[in-house]
Parts: C-alpha cells; structure tokens; sequence
C-alpha cells in the first residue's frame, strides 16, 4: 500500500427507461456510479454501483433470490442490467449484457435485479456489479449503454440510454471514521481503522436505498474473499469480511451496535448478508462498495461496522 493518503469518489450517470413494444407499460428511473479509490493498489477498478424503480411490474413479485419467493428464477426473471448495446430499438441493437467476456468466466449480471414488487406492481433495486472493464480509469464506458428492465418471466420490458448525470448531481452524503472496537481481537496489534460515506437519497422515490463506499486498514492481510470464485474460502461465514450499517447508535458493546440496520417487514431477507470487502494487501488495506434497499431511510447515527474474515467485529462507527 502506497504511505500516501487514501482518498475516494464517484463518477454518476441516471438513466430513464420507456416500454418496450405495445403489450408492456413499464418504466423506470436509475442512478449509477463509478467508484474509484486512490492509492490503494488492491481497491476494484470494475464496479458499476446502481440504485433506481421501475412501474408497472407484476404485482407482488417475491424474487428467490433474496425476495423470500420462489419467483425470478426464468432466465433474466426480474432482472435489471446494464448491456452492451448503444441503442434500445432491438434485441439486436441492445445487446447482451455488459461484461468483459475475457477476464470474467460468468456473467455477472445473471441473478441482478428487483427483489419485490408491491401490489401496484412498484419495485425498487440497489446493488453494485464487477463488469471486468477498467471503469475507475475511465467511466464514460459506461455512457451510451442500453439499460433494461425485464419482466417476472425474463422477457425485456422497458429500456433507455445511460447518460451522464446534470452539472453539480451528488446523492446525500454522511460519513463515519470507524475504530477499534474495545475488546475485539484485531489481526494487528493497532486494531482496524478506516473510513467509509454513506449515500441516499439518490432519487426521491427511493429513499430507502442507501450506498456505501470506503475502506479499512489492520485486517488481516492478503484476504481473498470466495466471493470473488477463485477457490478461496476465505470470508465464507457469517458476516465474513462483511461492511454493514447497523441499527444501533453505539459502537463500545453488542448491545449498542444491535444487528445489520433494515425493516423485514419491508425487505423479507437480510439485504447486508453478503455486503463485504472481497480483497485486502499485504499491510491489510481494503476497499468496500455496495448498495441496498433496507425499508428504512433514517441512517443517521447509526452504527456502521466492519468485520473480520470469521465475521466478528473488529471496528465501528457512528454515521453523520
């Protein structure tokens, strides 16, 4: 790790969608970001972050994947994605989805999308994809692309072009400084720090979905999280490498930082369950990004934290 300060932003871009033939009245409002970070050599240089809502969907959808249903499973069922076509007026013209096929062995996009609808056929969806193209270098990649919303059944329901956002856009943003956390046992002997911003706000009619973005330094060197498929199993318990809003107010004791901060009778399945650092150095830097819905929007003061490979909690703070 570079002895130069660690600094991080965001590059936005929104996107609006419009139905697709005359049998589908869907539409939709997103926001997307870029991360980047600098001097840290192991942060991700491929991530596409997103949050946004889509009309007229089938009513009460409960996806499998983290909906608490059985529905979605059709290929693209419920999906949202970015794909590599510049233009929405064909399956031809729209393309695949948007992945670097040379790098990446699957795709990334496969089980992305809405989670639930409501009765009126309203859904939401957050979440951040590695798409093996050097976006940090060069976000305008991103710009141009067709963005697609697809039905319970995977068929393609409304689209729109990624476009760069207006002049001064920026989402609410707070902050916390994590620290050690009073007895935890830390990889090293100075415990782990970092810092991480929050994001809402990003479109008035999700305000309920919430980003992250940020890193922590003194854990355990040379992580390589399962998640990233390269036959690792490192990170695979619960919270394992994990980086979550929690829903207390306090960070000396378990009983002041309580559990992963979201409303289940909003959100059926715990949304932070696999929100985690994927990789660290070898002086144990790491940078975390994510987004998701939690059914609650009152993220101030709470308790972020961040854990260890054998998920315990290593360091904390209060967000504002």
């Amino acid at each position: 790790m570079s002895s130069s300060p660690i600094v991080f932003g965001a590059s936005y871009f929104d996107v609006t969608t419009i139905p697709l033939g005359n049998i589908t009245s869907v539409v939709s409002e997103s926001v997307l970001f870029v991360p980047s970070w600098f001097n840290l050599e192991t942060a991700p240089r491929d991530v596409v972050c997103f949050v946004g809502f889509a009309e007229n969907l089938e009513p009460d959808v409960q996806s499998f994947y983290g909906g608490g249903g059985t529905q979605c499973q059709a290929t693209n069922g419920c999906g949202v994605h970015v794909h590599e076509g510049t233009d929405c007026l064909s399956t031809e013209t729209q393309g695949g989805h948007w992945y670097n096929q040379d790098t990446l062995a699957e795709d990334p996009w496969a089980v992305v999308g809405y989670k639930t609808t409501n009765e009126n056929g309203y859904g939401q969806f957050a979440g951040c994809v590695s798409t093996g193209f050097d976006l940090a270098s060069d976000p305008t990649q991103l710009q141009g692309r067709a963005f697609i919303i697809h039905a319970e059944d995977g068929s393609r329901v409304s689209c729109g072009i990624i476009e760069d956002v207006v002049a001064d856009y920026v989402p609410t943003i707070i902050s916390a400084d994590t620290t050690p956390i009073p007895g935890a046992t830390s990889p090293q002997p100075d415990g782990v720090t970092g810092f991480v911003t929050v994001m809402n706000d990003f479109i008035e009619s999700t305000i309920d979905a919430v980003c992250y973005q940020g890193y922590a330094s003194g854990l355990e060197p040379n992580v390589e999280s399962f998640l990233l498929e390269t036959g690792s199993s490192q990170c695979n318990v619960t919270n394992g490498c994990g980086s979550h809003i929690h829903a207390g107010t306090g960070c000396a004791t378990t009983e002041e930082q309580l559990g992963h901060f979201y409303d289940p009778e909003v959100v059926p399945v715990d949304p932070w369950l696999l929100e985690s650092y994927h990789t660290t150095d070898d002086a144990g830097t790491g940078a975390f990004v994510g987004c998701v819905i939690t059914g609650d929007e009152d993220y101030f003061g709470r308790a972020f934290i961040v854990h260890g490979t054998d998920g315990s909690r290593l360091s904390c703070g209060t967000i504002g």
